[in-house]
């Protein structure tokens, strides 16, 4: 039996597409940052549920402490 080359989604090597999930999940934390300890997007308390899917994959692409800039969230 002939084993063929699992295919890349959208063409991408497994670093591309790491690398590409590595930003969506940082741009969705960005989003769902919270101003006194409530979701923008969601309206839901902190941490709400995109957030917690977002530090999980951090956590496992061994990035699990990162957290949004002060600058990127408006703070000084």
């Amino acid at each position: 039996m002939a084993t063929h080359a699992r295919p890349t989604p959208i063409g991408l090597s497994p670093a591309q597409l790491r690398n590409r999930m590595i930003v969506s999940a940082r741009r969705i934390i960005v989003e769902h940052w919270p101003r006194v300890d409530r979701c923008t997007v969601c309206g839901t308390g902190w941490p709400c549920t995109p957030t917690v899917y977002a530090y999980e994959y951090l956590t496992s692409a061994g990035q699990g402490d990162w957290a949004p800039p002060e600058h990127v969230l408006g703070r000084q």
